[in-house]
């Protein structure tokens, strides 16, 4: 037994050198039987990239199979490194797809992976687009920044949106984005959490005392309260913050009530919402409590007010004086005075830009498609920046339309003619907003990033070397 068990390990002892030569891979097997299968894994990678072509599928979907793709080169380099394939690799003679080994790993799938982020949901989108120019500042995408913190904060997600990344000079509306929509929504949690956690300065610079005078007032709580808030806080913003939410509210009551919509318990806005119906207010009564003595003080948000209930403003009012008028207007049916309202007004620079605005979306909205689109087409052609507002009007329009209602679809938001992304990131917030959404069919995201960021030729290095590696390796399952 002994004797025999001696000629085994010296069988095994000569057979071992021969074993290594026959199995010169990683897993095991020899060249003959390597090498076919480090050719059928480039293959396969290949066919994945080349067939497989942005815009045909989901970002999510084409993620999945690219990185598939790089795991099969990544195992041919690793198990399979004697094989012509991994050879031909290495000396660069290989691409995959249209992109060298090297650009598909570490840019391409990092692109790749920012991509399918922002086709992740509506609020994703919104930050892609508002992300694409870091540097950039400006009122049109501060105005895509309130909308993004917005939705997040209506959405409760309160810890993300605090910590929300902005430029220091955009931190008071940060603060302000998130505590008006804490403050309106009775979050009594949140409201009490952002008063101990920022300063007296950093309270004054966002508003907080003029945002919870209009939250007492939107919420419907007794007006005892609204007095005594305003008596501890006699600034003219708090006053002034106040009576404008009473005018607000007034005014969507009596709309609601004139075009004989249900009024409910509550009414729903898209950037604010009524509680406690049954609260009804003497507007001007309201604003001689508001400003006692000081008439002069209520005098535009009165203005406003009468135009509102179908009092015409002269021409040299203010802008807000008239879209409510054009509002009045459009609710009697009395389109045909919208469309010439800016000229027979002789109405001139922001004030008549703003009042066609308005024109086109109330056409939109009451399903005058025609003559939305004739009216947007004309102050397009003006310069792109006009193109983009009139756009934006005409979709509001269509997203507030009871009478032809919007359905969203998959090419929605791309084929709108909005070339900032920052205009088109604020339609898609306010629309996540809308109490009318409704969509149907695939998500629309993927189509937005699409339009905005396709391609991925001539892309820069990622930052982080560790996050390109992250982004290209497929996850263990």
């Amino acid at each position: 037994m002994l004797k025999r068990i001696r000629l085994v390990s010296l069988l095994a002892a000569v057979l071992a050198p021969a074993a290594r030569l026959l199995a010169v891979n990683l897993d095991g097997s020899s060249a003959e039987v390597g090498n076919p299968e480090a050719a059928r894994l480039y293959a396969q990678a290949n066919d994945f990239v080349t067939t497989m072509a942005e815009g045909s599928y989901s970002y999510a979907y084409l993620q999945f199979y690219w990185k598939h793709a790089e795991s099969n080169l990544e195992r041919v380099r690793r198990v399979y490194p004697d094989s012509p394939t991994a050879q031909a690799m290495a000396r660069g003679e290989l691409k995959v797809g249209p992109y060298a080994l090297d650009y598909f790993k570490e840019r391409v799938l990092f692109n790749l992976e920012r991509k399918r982020l922002g086709a992740f949901d509506d609020v994703n989108c919104a930050i892609f687009l508002y992300g694409l120019d870091e540097k950039r500042n400006d009122p049109v995408r501060e105005e895509a920044l309130a909308g993004i913190l917005e939705v997040m904060a209506r959405r409760q997600r309160w810890g993300e949106v605090m910590a929300f990344p902005v430029l220091e000079e955009h931190q008071p509306l940060l603060l302000r984005s998130i505590f008006r929509v804490a403050a309106d929504y009775d979050q009594k949690k949140i409201v009490k959490e952002m008063l101990k956690a920022t300063t007296s300065s950093e309270q004054e610079a966002a508003g907080f005392t003029a945002i919870q005078a209009e939250a007492i007032v939107l919420l419907g709580l007794p007006r005892t309260e609204l007095y005594q808030f305003v008596a501890d806080h006699p600034e003219d913003a708090v006053r002034i913050a106040a009576l404008r939410a009473v005018v607000k509210r007034a005014v969507l009551i009596h709309r609601r009530e004139s075009l004989h919509l249900p009024l409910g318990a509550s009414i729903s806005d898209i950037h604010f919402g009524l509680q406690r119906l049954n609260v009804r207010d003497d507007v001007p009564a309201v604003a001689a409590r508001l400003f006692p003595g000081k008439p002069d003080e209520a005098a535009p948000l009165l203005a406003v007010y009468s135009a509102a209930l179908g009092i015409p403003p002269e021409s040299r009012a203010p802008v807000d004086d008239h879209l409510a008028f054009m509002r009045y207007l459009a609710d009697e049916g009395r389109l045909d005075e919208v469309t010439s309202y800016a000229r027979e007004n002789k109405l001139s620079g922001k004030t008549g830009q703003a009042c066609e605005l308005k024109a086109i979306e109330l056409f939109a909205e009451a399903g005058r498609t025609e003559e939305a689109e004739r009216a947007r087409r004309e102050f397009a052609g003006r310069g792109a920046a006009e193109s983009d507002q009139a756009a934006l009007a005409e979709f509001i329009g269509r997203m507030d339309s009871t009478k032809v209602q919007l359905v969203v679809r998959e090419k929605t938001f791309a084929e709108l003619p909005i070339s900032d992304p920052c205009v088109l990131a604020t339609a898609i917030m306010d629309w996540s907003l809308s109490p009318n959404r409704s969509q149907r069919g695939a998500t629309p995201w993927d189509a937005v990033i699409m339009k905005v960021a396709g391609g991925f030729d001539n892309l820069p290095e990622p930052d982080s070397t560790a996050v390109s590696d992250a982004a290209s390796a497929v996850k263990p399952y």
